[in-house]
């Protein structure tokens, strides 16, 4: 009930940083060590291993569609259910989400360990860095069920109001990944495979820990109470689907860049993109943990009908990511040299020089691209997923595909660098116009 009671009439500043931060906090920490697990592979291993990783990132972004879809679906329904004072829905809702979770992300597991070298071509690894791909997979396989239960866990403590404690599991995650990733690749040599061997392991433990609570019987809302409904997982699958469909359009453009990058620049070129991708990963986690922390704010308010309140906590977080924005792209364009160059070393020119340039292009994506996730996580929380979807495939896959096939003609690597920032800014239009229309009517209500 005191959960309930803030949620309604606690100041927006304070709901923002009860919620929205620990969530920016995790994902920032998930961002860094992502890019600490890149300057490993890339300084420890060696280039081609850092492209090897990168071709596999877009399944590992697969996972995390899985994940997002039934997390954040489930998470809405939650929030949502609390928010009407149904508590049953909210129960059901929970157990749904899991067991569909666990049965897909098993069946998952079971093809890759049969299929890992057959994957690894399929998403566009040649000769030179199928071994690395195929390596990185082994070693991530064994976990992929417990990581996608530990992302579903995660958004279940937020949905119940522990963003607090969500943040430390996760936090601990990271960390524990870090180092374990450092010990296997540094120390035991283990190649690529203690990399992805680290964030199962770590992601696993992260689990266990969020467990204690979302697992746990006796809580008013865990995984084990409630029971299955197919009308609910279908309306799981529907607000969820927003937000698979923007992490599977970013594995998309990822996989159409690789293509793309490598006919022009080779495997250098793949290199320099995956430290890149690695800088931007950062950044939109960071945009995505403000975005889907205040997913549970949100549907709640909307649940009980606080219409007005939706669209104040919506402002407030479009506001503060502009200016999160401005100061990402400002470093960017005055250190990203310094950055690039943590990914490699001095022996890899061609790779840093490509990378420097890129990213100077690459960096106005963040004038952006911030309001188009939080976009997307707004209708999301609205029960309103087709127009989170067509945020999401717009920026990710059509104004992807045109940009980059239109623009590579004439500018070569350039053009592809160029084609992302114009994809995210046209994006923005469209997304401000269903914003319009939207706040309108809940007005009106």
């Amino acid at each position: 009930m005191q959960n309930q009671e803030s949620l309604e009439k606690s100041p927006i500043g304070k709901l923002f940083l009860k919620y929205a931060i620990p969530s920016a906090i995790t994902l920032l920490f998930f961002g860094f060590q992502n890019i600490i697990d890149g300057i490993i592979v890339g300084n420890y291993i060696g280039a081609n291993a850092l492209g090897g990783v990168n071709i596999i990132l877009p399944f590992f972004s697969i996972i995390m569609v899985i994940s997002l879809i039934i997390g954040v679906g489930s998470l809405t329904i939650v929030s949502i259910g609390i928010g009407e004072n149904n508590i049953q829905k909210s129960q059901n809702a929970i157990n749904t989400g899991f067991w569909a979770l666990f049965i897909l992300s098993t069946a998952i597991t079971v093809i890759i360990f049969f299929y890992a070298k057959d994957f690894a071509v399929l998403l566009g690894a040649n000769n030179i860095l199928l071994p690395f791909s195929v390596a990185y997979l082994k070693g991530l396989t064994p976990f992929i069920v417990p990581i996608s239960l530990c992302f579903y866990s995660d958004a279940m403590l937020k949905a119940t109001g522990r963003p607090g404690f969500s943040m430390i599991a996760m936090s601990t995650a990271v960390v524990l990944n870090i180092i374990l990733s450092a010990y296997f690749v540094i120390i035991l040599k283990w190649g690529i495979v203690g990399a992805s061997t680290a964030t199962g392991i770590a992601f696993t433990i992260g689990l266990l820990i969020s467990g204690t609570i979302t697992a746990n019987p006796k809580q008013k809302l865990s995984f084990f109470k409630g029971k299955f409904k197919w009308n609910l997982l279908r309306k799981i699958i529907y607000n969820g689907s927003s937000e698979g469909v923007s992490e599977l359009a970013t594995a998309i453009s990822i996989l159409i860049i690789n293509l793309t990058v490598v006919k022009l620049a080779g495997n250098d070129g793949v290199a320099a993109f995956t430290a890149i991708n690695y800088v931007n990963f950062a950044g939109v986690l960071l945009f995505l943990g403000i975005s889907d922390g205040l997913i549970p704010v949100l549907s709640y308010n909307y649940g009980a009908k606080n219409y007005k309140r939706v669209k104040a906590i919506f402002k407030f977080a479009l506001k503060t990511n502009i200016i999160i924005g401005l100061i990402i792209f400002t470093i960017l364009q005055l250190w990203g040299n310094s950055v690039i160059q943590l990914f490699f070393d001095a022996d890899n020119s061609n790779v840093l020089e490509i990378a420097v340039n890129g990213l100077s292009i690459y960096s106005f994506v963040f004038l952006a691209n911030g309001l188009n996730i939080l976009t997307t996580s707004y209708f999301t929380s609205l029960e309103q997923a087709k127009k989170s979807i067509i945020i999401a495939v717009l920026r990710g896959i059509i104004f992807v595909i045109i940009g980059v096939t239109i623009f590579s003609k004439h500018w070569g690597l350039d053009g592809v660098w160029i084609a992302l920032p114009i994809a995210e800014g046209l994006t923005l239009l469209v997304s401000f116009t269903l914003i319009y229309f939207t706040n309108k009517k809940l007005l009106e209500k």
